[in-house]
């Protein structure tokens, strides 16, 4: 890259950080996982840099691509004992921290249990306020399948213990 390009990067970097993050925080497991994620989609960018089109939407693919690697990549190890971080730090992008703070737990339970895709299609829709036409194009597939895949998260999310009282505050009515 040149000066001009690289100045563009790093401007998109810092423009978009916080977003990407947030992003890569609700498609994984933990926060650390999320850095890690958010760190190779910007490497995969830098790399390609002066071919990319529409950076957010390569961001975005590059993200749930990696996700589902790491998810494959897991399945095909031995099971390991997974230790909970008690301590989990919540979405900095937050308006009130305290509401956070409280409702963390959660709904962070609540996405790690749904698979992959469906949380990439909710994070998508709702998080990232895209259309289920900017969705299906996002990630390869047929609008058919972002409504099918939305309609069954939300009904895994409805039947979810604890989230009535996160959702009660919020717009989106499960």
């Amino acid at each position: 890259m040149d000066r001009r390009q690289t100045r563009a990067f790093e401007e998109f970097a810092a423009e978009s950080g916080a977003e990407l993050l947030r992003i890569a925080i609700l498609l994984t497991p933990d926060w650390h996982t999320a850095e890690d994620v958010y760190q190779e989609t910007l490497q995969r960018l830098a790399a390609r840099w002066s071919k990319v089109a529409n950076p957010k939407a390569f961001c975005r693919r590059v993200m749930h691509n990696i996700v589902v690697d790491q998810t494959r990549a897991r399945a095909r190890r031995p099971h390991e004992l997974r230790l909970f971080d008690s301590g989990e730090r919540i979405d900095p992008c937050s308006a009130d921290p305290q509401h956070a703070v409280e409702v963390w737990p959660s709904l962070r339970a609540a996405l790690d249990s749904l698979t992959v895709q469906q949380r990439t299609v909710l994070v998508l829709r709702y998080l990232d306020d895209r259309s289920e036409a900017e969705v299906a194009a996002l990630l390869g597939i047929s609008v058919g399948t972002v409504k099918s895949t939305t309609s069954r998260a939300i009904a895994r999310l409805r039947h979810f213990p604890g989230l009535a009282a996160v959702f009660t505050t919020t717009d989106i009515m499960l």
